[in-house]
This record gives C-alpha cells, structure tokens and sequence, in this order.
C-alpha cells in the first residue's frame, strides 16, 4: 500500500487516525494523503445563496485554518515519522471529492473514522463508508474512533 489516504471529519480524530495510516505508510515505504472534504469555495459567487456576507466571511476563514491545520498534521508527520505526506482541504461532495483524489493519485488504502450510531439514525442517514467501498472498489480501513 504505497498510497494511503486519511479522510478526517474532525480535527479531534486527526491523530487517531493519522496514526494508523504512519504504521501502515512506514511499513510499506508509503505516502499519506491527508484531506479533509468541506463545503463548496464561498468565494465562489454561484454557489452562495442569499444571506448576510459575514457567514460567507466567516466560513472562508473557517476553511482557511482548516486548510492551515492539515497541512501542519502532514508536516509533522513527515518531521517527526520520516514518512512523506501531504494535506489537502477539498470542497464539495465526500464521495465525489474522496472519488476523485483515490483516482488522481492512485490511492490503495482510504482510512476513515467510524462512530457508532444507533439504529435510527442509521435509516435516515446515508451510510458514507458503504457508498465509499461501493464507489472505489479498494480497501476502505474504519477505525474505530474514541
């Protein structure tokens, strides 16, 4: 697995789960990918909707320290683990976005956080790993996140 990618939800579960993808990446001389999927670009005109300029303001600068933030985890990483990684913040659709990075840049491994919900909430909701493995059609490795 030369080619791992980090799909992180929250900033809480970035270590947790970047710490699987170190032992797998050292193990195989691999790289890490580590993204993270956010809303569409506000400065992109054609996607806002009406409403006050200070939410656009205030999620472009969201999305700035978001960017900031998995950049430094991918530095670290290859600081302080000797393993080559890289961070990336995407904008759009999870599955399409996950989709698309997997493809560009010959992914073998995605890891993601799971969290247990309760059965409910599983009938509204869509199952995001499910379509994930669905989509890629390569290992997909859930970490169990505490």
């Amino acid at each position: 697995m030369k080619n791992i990618l980090v799909a992180i939800d929250e900033a809480k579960y970035a270590d947790q789960l970047t710490a699987q993808a170190v032992e797998i990446a050292k193990f195989n001389n691999g790289k890490i990918w580590i993204i993270h999927v956010t809303e569409a670009n506000t400065d992109d005109y054609l996607s806002r909707e009406a409403g006050p300029q200070y939410i656009y303001d205030k999620k472009a600068e969201k999305n700035k320290k978001e960017a900031a933030s998995i950049k430094e985890w991918a530095r670290e990483i290859t600081q302080k683990h000797n393993v080559a990684a890289e961070g990336l913040l995407i904008e759009g659709s999870v599955i399409k976005s996950i989709k698309k990075i997997v493809e560009e840049q010959n992914i073998d491994l995605v890891i993601a956080g799971h969290r247990k919900k309760n059965f409910l909430y599983g009938l509204f909701t869509e199952n995001k790993k499910k379509d994930l493995i669905d989509e890629l059609m390569i290992p997909l490795l859930a970490v169990p996140l505490t």
